[in-house]
């Protein structure tokens, strides 16, 4: 069979004899030129110098480059005459393969043949500029125009901003699906064999050809979208989406970094977003939950990244048409009244009103009311700002791997990442380092670091309050209450190590999630930290798991609200409610009882959140030290040699371009 791509009627046309005929004289098919014979590079299928044709005479284009044959220039006109290619067949207009002028006029295609118009490829006007006061505004569904005839801004001609070079996919139900790449050449579809649409044979049908033009979003906002698809479908936590997804793309490490801020910034903001959304509809109704996801988007690079109107605009519109083709027009309205909000925004004077202050930076009015309460306003302002930015990127180096602190920073500095040592209070933390971005860590090199165990990635705060929690003296024995995936885990232990020659012996791990404990365990082997005996329960019933056990170090990683690390868990901002911090302080009060008694004499019993309301931090241990139980520990204060003054308690604030926010308490048990 020969590989012909034409229609059938196109096919029978060429077995008439009077073919051969129009062949004869030069005319060639299929826009492929003439083809004089016995030229280098001639393939015929009948083995006989010249082009390829059916007909095995000379003319018509090579197969492998589809050049001309006889020296000009796209020589192909549909009736066989001279000039461009034209329904009428005269000399002019434009080549059907480049679409460039044929009779040396820029530009000059015109659907009825006739001077001005539009081109066709980038649709700008040809003789004469529309003024602003002919352009309508943007309409509504309906087709009417829903403001004035006065001039506005113009956003101009939509292009295609998506990043060349990167391949395209998306993820659709958690699989990575491939998607048409609008650089290269657009399959159209089957050809019909028959008359259709009027009689026209072998034309794709009109809808088919629709449905099948690619949309011109980015890779990565497809990516992106996809993320907060499923964020919004499955209820889930953006981390865990965002590592299943755009953390395995093929993406460049630059658009793996771009969606995941995308995502991270809808999730954070995403309650103020969709204020703006339903104010610039007609109706709240008017938009589907995956029309709104990508309106959120586009609606979060205008207002909080301060991206183009133009790009975010055009960029928007793609993106909604991608899930719901027929609401382009709807984006475009609603986006470009976004536009215009953010003239206004946040609606009101921050200074003056509370609501357009949380506006500001995507908070809920009562979290920036209560931050206002327990931080101040300059500590707020620094709070949310510092949240809303991208969170610095820590590692500790693993002690317990045979690599030295050496070995692992020239890798990261290969890797262009820019390691420099972290201290926190005037106290150096050991194995800490501060990398320039996210960026390095994909770097084949460091990954396969983390792999090995080598390296961990971790914030700065919270290994400095593991290596509180491990002190200057061995301790035999260890038990963390709550320890989730095995992050202070893995730092306790090769702190331990690191300072005192060998890991913590009986170290043993509560939880209530037996599907985090189950993590533990595989990344406590990875990373070859010792593990005694994982235990999966209640750590308010501590008699139940461990029986009459004691411990000489007793830490609680508490479950609390998550404030102090917003950056990095974007989901909690919205999520959180009034009653979710007294009901976390609650929690906290019948951990510390229950741990109490599971403390040696002499020992450290340590209570750690990553939180700054003082209900679930200072309050919460002051509240414990005034009970039956906790009467029996006393505070060991922790030495700041910055201020050269002893506090009772090690924290930190969250300020942007710093760690994230964490509280901690260690209690001494009397002898």
């Amino acid at each position: 069979m020969h590989n012909d791509h034409r229609s059938h009627n196109q096919r029978r046309s060429y077995d008439r004899a009077s073919q051969g005929d129009r062949n004869a004289q030069g005319g060639a098919r299929q826009n492929r030129g003439p083809r004089p014979g016995g030229k280098s590079g001639d393939f015929r299928k009948g083995g006989k110098p010249g082009g390829f044709r059916k007909d095995s005479k000379p003319g018509g284009y090579r197969k492998d480059d589809r050049g001309p044959r006889d020296g000009k220039p796209s020589d192909f006109r549909k009736g066989g005459k001279p000039g461009g290619f034209r329904k009428d067949g005269k000399p002019g207009s434009f080549r059907k393969d480049d679409r460039g002028p044929r009779d040396g006029k820029p530009g000059d295609f015109r659907k009825g043949g006739k001077p001005g118009g539009f081109r066709k490829d980038d649709r700008g006007p040809r003789d004469e500029q529309r003024s602003g006061a002919d352009r309508k505004d943007f309409r509504a569904r309906d087709g009417k125009p829903t403001g004035g005839s006065a001039p506005h801004k113009d956003f101009g001609p939509r292009r295609d901003s998506r990043e060349a070079g990167h391949p395209r996919e998306v993820f659709i139900d958690g699989k990575l699906m491939a998607a048409p790449d609008q650089d290269a050449p657009q399959d159209r579809g089957p050809r019909f064999e028959g008359p259709r649409d009027g009689g026209r044979g072998g034309a794709a049908r009109r809808d088919q050809v629709r449905r099948q033009k690619a949309h011109k979003a980015t890779t990565a906002r497809e990516l992106a979208l996809a993320a907060i698809h499923q964020l919004r479908e499955r209820d889930a936590f953006a981390q865990d989406i965002i590592a299943k997804t755009i953390d395995i793309s093929p993406l460049s490490r630059e658009d793996r970094a771009f969606a995941t801020r995308l995502v991270l910034g809808v999730v954070s903001t995403r309650g103020t977003l969709e204020d703006i959304i339903t104010g610039c509809m007609d109706s709240p109704d008017d938009a589907a939950p995956a029309v709104r996801d990508a309106l959120c988007l586009s609606a979060y690079e205008i207002i909080f990244l301060q991206k183009s109107p133009h790009a975010a605009v055009d960029q928007g519109v793609e993106l909604v048409k991608s899930v719901a083709p027929r609401a382009g027009g709807l984006a475009n309205a609603v986006l470009r009244r976004v536009v215009r909000a953010k003239e206004a925004f946040p609606f009101g004077d921050p200074r003056t009103d509370i609501a357009a202050y949380a506006r500001l930076h995507g908070f809920p009015v009562w979290l920036a009311k209560r931050l206002i309460a327990e931080l101040g306003p300059e500590g707020a302002r620094d709070f949310m700002v510092a949240s809303n930015e991208p969170a610095p990127v820590y590692i500790a180096v693993n002690a317990l791997k045979a690599a030295t602190d050496e070995e692992v920073v020239s890798v990261l500095a290969a890797a262009h990442a820019e390691p420099e040592a972290m201290a926190l209070g005037g106290c150096a933390v050991p194995g800490c380092y501060k990398v320039a971005s996210g960026v390095p860590l994909l770097d084949g090199r460091v990954r396969r670091m983390i792999n090995q165990g080598l390296l961990l990635v971790s914030d700065a705060t919270s290994q400095a309050v593991a290596d509180l929690v491990v002190g200057d003296t061995a301790p035999e024995s260890f038990l963390e209450i709550g320890a989730g995936r095995a992050t202070k885990t893995i730092l306790d232990q090769s702190i331990a190590y690191r300072r005192h020659g060998k890991q913590i012996p009986e170290y043993v791990t509560v939880d209530v999630h037996a599907f985090k404990t189950k993590l533990l365990q595989e990344r406590a082997e990875q990373y070859g930290a010792h593990v005694s005996e994982a235990i999966i329960g209640d750590a308010t019933d501590l008699d139940a798991l461990v029986g009459e056990r004691t411990f000489d170090r007793v830490f609680i990683d508490s479950p609390c609200t998550g404030l102090g690390t917003l950056r990095r868990h974007a989901d909690i901002r919205w999520r959180l409610r009034p009653e979710t911090i007294a009901e976390s302080a609650e929690l906290d009060a019948r951990l510390l009882e229950s741990a109490a008694s599971h403390v040696a004499p002499g020992g450290i019993l340590a209570y750690a959140t990553c939180t700054v309301t003082h209900e679930e931090n200072a309050d919460a241990v002051e509240a414990f030290l005034a009970t039956e139980a906790g009467a029996a520990f006393e505070v060991v204060p922790c030495r700041n040699p910055d201020l050269d003054i002893e506090l009772p308690f090690f924290s930190t604030v969250l300020e942007p371009g710093g760690p994230d926010a964490h509280f901690l308490a260690l209690l001494r048990r009397k002898a």
